[in-house]
């Protein structure tokens, strides 16, 4: 429980690219998440850090990969005006 197990790998296709991602994760999480908890809370160790970084969770979340999802949503401020 709680990211002990990665036992589970999960491929997801990215909705933009097409590309496949792999994604290691503890069974009971993957459980936890699908049961409506929230990646950022089911996804985590026993310290209650997440062991799945930013573009994982977000692959879980919008199936869109780091590099597609920094497309659609850039950190520069300036790139909305």
């Amino acid at each position: 429980m709680h990211g002990q197990k990665k036992t589970k790998l999960i491929l997801i296709q990215c909705a933009r690219c097409r590309k496949w991602q792999a994604v290691r994760m503890d069974p009971e999480d993957l459980e936890r998440h699908a049961n409506g908890m929230f990646v950022q809370f089911a996804f985590t160790d026993r310290n209650g850090e997440p062991y799945l970084d930013a573009s994982e969770r977000e692959l879980l979340t919008s199936s869109l990969c780091g590099p597609c999802w920094a497309l659609f949503c850039p950190s520069d401020p300036l790139a909305y005006s």
